[in-house]
C-alpha cells in the first residue's frame, strides 16, 4: 500500500522490502514524541541530547519491530500457499503485500495471528534485554529505551487484535466468521464494519482530547483513527475488486491474436513502426510463426539510441521461458497472481498456441468502465438493469458484486468488440 512512493531495503528470508516516503513522516513525529515527551516522563534530570539519542534508538528499534511482525505473518503465509510479493513499511507500521487471499479460514486464522504473536515475542525480548542491562549495570538510559520498547510491543499486540478490518484482529474475526458461515463476503463486511467503527471511535476520542486541552495525544488518536477508517474501506474495496476478477474470464479483456513483430526487426523500427503506431507497449516476438519471446517498452528503452539501428529484438526479448502464461478460459484473478513486477503484459496461451495477450493494465481500465457504465457499483450493489446490460445477464438472476453474482454471464450475449472476441469462451460462436 505504497502512499508517496519510496525504495528498496534488500531482501529479508526471501521478501523484498520497501520503505515509503511517509515513512520518513512519522519516524519524525515518532522520535519527537520520544525524546521530548516520554523520554522526559521516564527518566529525569538528563540533558535533551541524550533524550534525542534515546528517541532515535527507540524509533529505529521499533520500526524493525514492526518489521518483524510483517515478516512473521510474510512467513506463515508462505507456508500456507499465500504468495506474499512485498513488505512495506509506511505511515503508521507496514503491510505485507499478498497477490491473494488465503483459500481456507484457517489459514487466514494461522497467517494473521502470526503478527501479534510475534510482538509477544518481541516484547518478552525486550522486556529480558532491560532486566539484564539493569542487572549488568548499564546506564539507566539503555534499560529505559529496552523496556519503553518491551511495552510498545505488548501495545502493538494489543492494538492490533482490536477487531476491526484490516487490523490483526479485524482479519481474525474474519475468518471465524468465514468458518462459522462459510460466507467470506460476509465476513469481511463484518469485520469491516468493526474497522470503520473503531476508527469512528478514536477520531471521536481524538477530538475530545484536543477539546480537553491534550495536543499531542488528540492529534495521534485522530489521525490513527481517520488513517483506520480509510484503511477498512480500502481493503474492503479491495476484496471486492478481487472478488469480481475472479469471475471475469481473461478473454474478455486480451488481446486476441496480437500483432507480433518478426525476431529479426531491429528496435529502431520496431520503436517507430509498432510502438509509436500502435497503443501497445508489448508485443511477442515471432520466428516463422514460432513465439520466441516478448518485447516491451522497457527493453527497448535499455537500448542506447546508436546501437538501435543494429540490434534486434531477439536480442534483447524476454525469452517465453521466463515469462508467465495463462489460458483464455481463467479469471482475471488468477492472471494478476501469476503476473510478474516489472512485466506488463501477460502471454495468453491454449494448447500451447498464443491466443492473446494481456495488458495488466488494461485489467484496472476495463473495471473502470464498467463503473462508469454503471454495470457494477463501487459499494458491491446490484448490477444495472437499465443500463443496456441487463440482456447480458442470465434470465432470474440478479447479480450482485458482493452475495456472489457471476460477472462471467455477461459472455451470454457473446462478443461486441476487438478486445472480446475471442470465439471458443463460453461455448459462444
Amino acid at each position: 500500500m505504497p502512499l508517496l512512493g519510496g525504495f528498496r531495503l534488500g531482501r529479508w528470508f526471501g521478501f523484498p522490502v520497501r520503505i515509503d516516503y511517509s515513512w520518513f513522516l512519522v519516524a519524525a513525529l515518532v522520535v519527537w514524541t520520544f525524546s521530548a515527551s516520554e523520554f522526559p516522563r521516564l527518566l529525569r534530570g538528563y540533558a535533551g541530547s541524550t533524550y534525542l539519542v534515546m528517541g532515535v534508538a527507540a524509533a529505529l528499534l521499533f520500526f524493525l519491530s514492526v518489521l518483524l511482525h510483517e515478516l512473521a505473518h510474510a512467513v506463515v503465509a508462505r507456508t500456507r500457499g499465500v504468495t506474499v510479493e512485498s513488505i512495506t513499511l509506511f505511515v503508521f507500521g507496514g503491510i505485507a503485500q499478498a497477490r491473494e487471499e488465503a483459500k481456507r479460514p484457517l489459514d487466514e486464522f494461522l497467517l494473521t495471528a502470526a503478527g501479534p504473536l510475534s510482538s509477544l515475542l518481541i516484547a518478552g525480548a525486550f522486556h529480558a534485554a532491560r532486566l539484564g542491562a539493569e542487572a549488568v549495570g548499564l546506564s539507566p538510559p539503555v534499560s529505559t529505551v529496552f523496556g519503553f520498547l518491551a511495552f510498545l510491543n505488548l501495545i502493538l499486540a494489543v492494538f492490533n487484535m482490536i477487531p476491526g478490518f484490516p487490523l490483526d484482529g479485524g482479519r481474525i474475526f474474519r475468518s471465524i466468521v468465514w468458518a462459522a458461515t462459510g460466507d467470506m463476503a460476509r465476513a469481511t463486511r463484518w469485520a469491516t464494519w468493526g474497522g470503520r467503527i473503531f476508527g469512528g471511535t478514536l477520531i471521536l476520542t481524538g477530538l475530545l482530547l484536543l477539546a480537553s486541552g491534550s495536543l499531542l495525544g488528540g492529534l495521534w488518536a485522530a489521525f490513527i483513527g481517520w488513517f483506520l477508517m480509510n484503511a477498512a474501506t480500502t481493503s474492503f474495496r479491495q476484496f471486492e475488486y478481487r472478488r469480481l476478477l475472479s469471475r471475469v474470464p481473461v478473454w474478455r479483456v486480451m488481446t486476441p491474436e496480437p500483432r507480433r513483430i518478426a525476431a529479426d526487426t531491429t528496435i529502431e523500427r520496431a520503436i517507430s513502426d509498432h510502438f509509436l503506431r500502435g497503443r501497445d507497449d508489448a508485443y511477442p516476438v515471432d520466428l516463422n510463426g514460432i513465439v520466441l519471446g516478448l518485447i516491451d517498452t522497457t527493453r527497448a528503452a535499455g537500448v542506447p539510441a546508436p546501437l538501435r539501428a543494429s540490434t534486434t529484438v531477439a536480442q534483447v526479448m524476454r525469452p517465453i521461458y521466463e515469462l508467465a502464461s495463462v489460458g483464455p478460459g481463467e479469471s482475471l484473478a488468477d492472471a494478476l497472481v501469476r503476473a510478474e513486477p516489472g512485466v506488463g503484459s501477460l502471454l495468453v496461451l491454449e494448447d500451447q498456441r498464443l491466443v492473446g495477450l494481456l495488458d495488466i493494465r488494461e485489467v484496472g481500465g476495463w473495471v473502470q468502465r464498467m463503473y462508469r457504465l454503471g454495470l457494477i457499483s463501487r459499494d458491491g450493489e446490484d448490477w444495472s438493469a437499465g443500463s443496456g446490460a441487463g440482456a447480458e445477464i442470465a434470465p432470474g438472476r440478479h447479480a450482485t458484486l458482493a452475495e456472489g453474482g457471476d460477472v462471467a454471464g455477461m459472455a451470454a450475449a457473446g462478443p461486441r468488440s476487438r478486445r472480446e472476441s475471442w470465439p471458443r469462451a463460453e461455448g459462444s460462436a
